[in-house]
């Protein structure tokens, strides 16, 4: 069952983010010495290439110069499944199929750097990733009180000292079949240690505020982003609350303290549809779908720090927003929420969904 707004309000929520596209891109392909390659889109987990489709056809219908110099629609995608389905929709039905490249790759190797993402270049560039910002990995931090030195979690299996992070980097080495606790040692993580030299204000003090999760993978790519590609515009969609788990049982109620609360906490529910307290609660082996909203504010500033450092080597000026997610349909998609509008003006574009938001990167006219 596909509930996200793409697949839930197609083709409508996806040609607001076309518009977004054509509105960011037509800056950065005037000046004649940026143009000669035209540009490119990369749309990070793309599902079932729903949105992907429906982006170009509306790019074909409505902004066809745009269209036009579109070179290549690049989808990364973590999900074997997925990646077939992609193939299937956008390679074999469908009129865009000259335009679409297709990569299996998971996105913790591009945030750490282990794999290729994009080529070094001033080719203009749109990173949009729509659901995905709160199923990539994160990592717990905290600052002592009393040196203001910065720690991870990491988990200990229950019975042996074994320590692995709990964060993003070490997915892999956790063994399922076990249980674990948590401690905070100091930052090791190279990913973590780079975010954190950016903006140390991601992380809180331990007894003030608790710890904090930090959005690490998908920052990561930001990151690498700006690197690779320093004209480039961006568009994230994605919860920025959600709810407490909904917990019952007193049995449940007393794992609690499992895993020490923090700001950011993530939802997480079983395929059984039962919300567990926290990462920690769930039974060895269990499935479960992991939901983390994102503090956009602090996304944003970290944005900012990103683009501060290389500032010189764009074409354009570039500028950092966070808004509602219904303000930024409002902006992009607004005969999109008109033609979805009932007699009583209600909008599910606008109306549902109120607890996301959208990060957004784009040249500097554009968000005064």
């Amino acid at each position: 069952m596909w509930l996200t707004p793409v697949e839930l309000f197609a083709p409508y929520y996806s040609n607001a983010f076309a518009n977004f596209i054509s509105t960011s891109m037509k800056p950065m392909l005037e000046p004649k010495e940026h143009n000669s390659d035209g540009f490119q889109i990369v749309e990070l987990g793309g599902g079932r290439g729903t949105n992907a489709k429906a982006l170009l056809n509306h790019l074909q219908l409505h902004h066809n110069d745009v269209y036009d110099s579109l070179t290549e629609y690049t989808i990364f995608d973590t999900s074997p499944t997925l990646h077939e389905l992609q193939r299937q929709n956008l390679k074999v039905e469908s009129d865009h199929a000259d335009k679409i490249n297709l990569v299996n790759m998971d996105m913790m190797e591009i945030a750490e750097g282990t794999s290729s993402f994009l080529s070094h270049s001033d080719v203009p560039t749109t990173l949009i990733a729509l659901e995905l910002l709160d199923n990539l990995p994160h990592d717990k931090v905290a600052n002592c009180f009393e040196t203001d030195e910065i720690f991870q979690a990491e988990l200990i299996p229950i019975d042996n000292d074994c320590t692995t992070s709990s964060g993003a980097s070490s997915e892999a080495n956790v063994d399922t079949s076990k249980q674990y606790h948590e401690v905070f040692s100091p930052v090791c993580d190279p990913l973590l240690q780079h975010i954190l030299s950016i903006d140390p204000s991601l992380s809180t003090q331990l007894v003030s505020n608790g710890p904090r999760w930090i959005p690490s993978v998908a920052l990561g790519v930001l990151m690498r982003l700006f690197q690779c590609r320093p004209n480039s515009a961006v568009a994230f969609a994605d919860f920025d609350w959600l709810p407490p788990p909904d917990i019952l049982s007193p049995e449940k109620q007393n794992f609690m303290l499992a895993a020490e609360p923090a700001i950011g906490d993530p939802l997480i529910t079983d395929m059984k549809g039962i919300d567990h307290p926290c990462y920690l609660t769930t039974p060895p082996d269990e499935l479960c779908d992991i939901l983390y909203p994102t503090d956009f504010q602090r996304m944003a500033s970290f944005t900012k720090g990103i683009l501060r450092r290389d500032n010189d080597s764009r074409a354009l000026p570039l500028s950092v927003a966070a808004m509602k997610q219904h303000d930024f349909l409002l902006q992009y998609g607004l005969d999109e929420v008109n033609k979805t509008k009932s007699w009583t003006g209600y909008s599910p574009l606008i109306n549902d969904f109120g607890n996301c938001s959208v990060l957004t990167v784009s040249p500097h006219h554009l968000c005064k």
